[in-house]
């Protein structure tokens, strides 16, 4: 199950940059335990990640995250690319765009013959697929729910990327197929507002929040975690003095 893409595309991709005793590579493990450690987290077949609005980070969490959970945890694991408008999965992975998840929800294509394989051997990728302007009534096919259930059958774990909640409804028609969601912010860059207005509209969607993630584009890893909102947190920036203290301005803007 799965295809294997010409070998010359697993050059210079995001498994590169992910140096198993790195920093990052910490941290990334770190979060998943968190996870882990929350009531029926270990019972989940499905982690959708995203974001309130673009350019949050969030399609890099969920490479890392996925890149993790199947390397250091024996889980065998899909990472899925929703993002029908801007798909990223796919170039940071190296892989072929197409086929992918549009071309199985419109028929044409069988789910299984469009898993990728990673060189990770408990890691393969489906990607979106064509892009598609009428992304959200592409995801609303009745196919959906088929094909969620088609992918549990063949992995433990999906982590899904998703489109931002804010620009476009496609989340909300995602969210009655996954378990759970983690949410990624931009450290210092996204207003507490729009933060919050995004949780609620995936709340008010059905939408279960298990964490949420400060991202540090800089360092392209977590740097801090909310998994309550507003109570405990940690942090990691990659210099000590800034994980020790956290920027009272950039906790403000999130809480």
């Amino acid at each position: 199950m799965g295809r294997n893409p010409e070998p010359h595309r697993f050059q210079k991709t995001i498994l590169e940059l992910y140096e198993k005793e790195s920093p990052a590579a910490t941290e990334f493990r770190r979060l998943y335990s968190n996870l882990r450690h929350l009531n029926g987290f270990g019972e989940i077949k499905s982690l959708l990640v995203t974001s309130a609005t673009s350019e949050e980070g969030k399609s890099l969490v969920a490479s890392f995250l996925a890149i993790t959970i199947s390397h250091y945890h024996d889980c065998k694991t899909l990472l899925l690319d929703t993002d029908m408008r801007r798909p990223v999965v796919h170039q940071l992975f190296n892989l072929e765009q197409q086929p992918g998840l549009a071309e199985v929800l419109e028929g044409r294509k069988v789910l299984k013959e469009c898993f990728q394989k990673t060189p990770l051997s408990n890691l393969q990728v489906l990607t979106s697929g064509e892009p598609h302007r009428s992304a959200t009534e592409l995801l609303d096919s009745p196919r959906l729910t088929e094909v969620f259930e088609e992918m549990k059958f063949y992995f433990d774990l999906i982590v899904v990327d998703s489109a931002p909640v804010i620009p476009v409804s496609d989340v909300m028609v995602l969210l009655p197929e996954v378990e759970a969601t983690l949410m990624v912010v931009k450290a210092g860059a996204t207003p507490r507002e729009v933060v919050k207005r995004a949780a609620e509209l995936v709340q008010n969607s059905g939408g279960k929040i298990v964490g949420m993630v400060l991202n540090n584009l800089e360092g392209v890893l977590p740097y801090y975690y909310n998994y309550n909102y507003y109570g405990y947190h940690y942090g990691y920036s990659g210099k000590k003095s800034s994980a020790d203290k956290p920027d009272r301005k950039t906790e403000k803007r999130i809480q």
